[in-house]
């Protein structure tokens, strides 16, 4: 509205590579009964819209358009931005807090995971993941492993309590180490 000659352009790009991808996604995994993937989506979605309406609020406060508007339309607008951002706000920070903590407790997984195996300089640790509340340590060993007991002991205080631990060979032997703190 600003520049008519992108006018006619720019919210079809806008709209097309940021809101329809995220709703295409929540639509296929609500279909899939995947309903943490979805809320996911439907968090990225959100996020993308409060991006482009603030964007766009932005412009149109800078060009002036909207000055000397109704008072009760600035603040219903205000009210609702400021809804959509906490909407938005509240489940990035806690996905992120979340992200972050997996990420410490895995290079914990994979510190601990190393020291175990130290004594045999043959066996090493491919990988530390965490899956389904469960740490996952993926090791190569050329003959037995240490024991498992070992491992979930150097867990204890590292990670949370509670914790599964899961060792998987290369050779494809998956040996329940454990559950941190018991």
């Amino acid at each position: 509205m600003s520049r008519r000659d992108v006018a006619s352009v720019l919210p079809g790009v806008a709209i097309a590579i940021s809101l329809v991808p995220p709703l295409v996604v929540v639509g296929v995994c609500l279909g899939h009964l995947a309903f943490w993937h979805a809320s996911g989506a439907l968090v990225l979605f959100l996020s993308n819209l409060f991006g482009l309406v603030s964007a766009g609020m932005a412009v149109f406060a800078a060009v002036g358009y909207g000055a000397g508007g109704a008072k009760r339309t600035t603040r219903k607008a205000r009210f609702t931005m400021a809804l959509l951002f906490t909407v938005v706000f509240v489940p990035l920070v806690g996905n992120t807090t979340f992200t972050l903590l997996v990420d410490l407790w895995t290079a914990r997984a994979r510190e601990a995971a190393d020291a175990w195996l130290a004594d045999d300089p043959k066996a090493s640790v491919t990988g530390v993941d965490m899956a389904s509340r469960t740490i996952q340590v993926h090791v190569r060993v050329p003959g037995d492993l240490p024991p498992k007991d070992e491992l979930v002991d150097r867990l204890d205080g590292r990670v949370p309590k509670g914790i599964p631990v899961v060792v998987q060979t290369t050779n494809g032997e998956r040996i329940d180490a454990g559950v941190v703190g018991q």
